[in-house]
């Protein structure tokens, strides 16, 4: 009877303990999720932008210097529309415009929970954790630094397999109400390929709302 009774214990302690925990994850989630909305809402009514940008890539391929400075046009439309216009640019850096630019990601496709609550640049900021409920390719997490003030996004790192990572960090400035960047600077590591790089990116005389059809975007979408 003892042990009947000492197992019923056993088994009830689990699972007001899973309940707790996945009570706590659900909390978690939900923080996440308001925090996200208050982002989405950041520039309400903008619905694309175009800027000049000027580029400066510091990168080491096989311990092989190339440093070469780009400048073109940056477009984006919301909310994950991105393509890049350089001059004298390597293709493989046309190809990926998104690391010029920034969008939200979805966070339904992510378990995540704020981790802290941290200063970053001398301002407050939650430290938020999401990591893939489902296989995303060679991403292993993400890590974003959101504004506890004006719900910009500071800095973002994405952790990839064989210890590859991108670490992305942003000024912003307002323009014409909205928020955008400023200056970025971008950390590349791929031990894996032997690629490290820094591109440090600055953006200027922006334009809003000129109705950048899709079409606009195709070809770098398919690629």
């Amino acid at each position: 009877m003892k042990k009947q009774v000492r197992s019923l214990l056993i088994m009830v302690t689990a699972v007001a303990l899973l309940f707790c925990i996945n009570a706590r994850a659900a909390r978690a989630d939900q923080e996440v999720e308001q925090i996200f909305e208050k982002i989405g809402n950041l520039n309400e009514g903008l619905k694309d932008y175009q800027a000049d940008i000027n580029i400066a890539l510091r990168a080491k391929v096989a311990f092989i210097p190339y440093n070469p400075d780009m400048s073109g046009k940056y477009y984006h439309k919301a909310p994950d529309k991105h393509k890049l216009v350089l001059e004298k640019a390597p293709s493989y850096v046309k190809k990926y415009p998104n690391i010029f630019g920034w969008h939200l990601p979805k966070i339904e496709k992510f378990n995540s929970r704020v981790k802290d609550v941290t200063e970053l640049n001398g301002r407050e900021v939650w430290h938020i954790l999401l990591l893939p409920k489902q296989g995303m390719g060679d991403i292993i997490s993400e890590e974003m630094w959101v504004d506890c003030e004006n719900y910009t996004v500071p800095r973002q790192i994405t952790n990839y397999k064989n210890d590859g990572m991108i670490c992305v960090n942003v000024n912003y400035a307002k323009k014409d109400g909205y928020w955008v960047f400023d200056t970025m600077t971008a950390q590349f590591s791929f031990p894996k390929v032997a690629v490290n790089a820094t591109a440090s990116a600055r953006y200027s005389n922006y334009r809003f709302n000129q109705n950048l059809p899709d079409s606009f975007f195709a070809k770098e979408e398919k690629k």
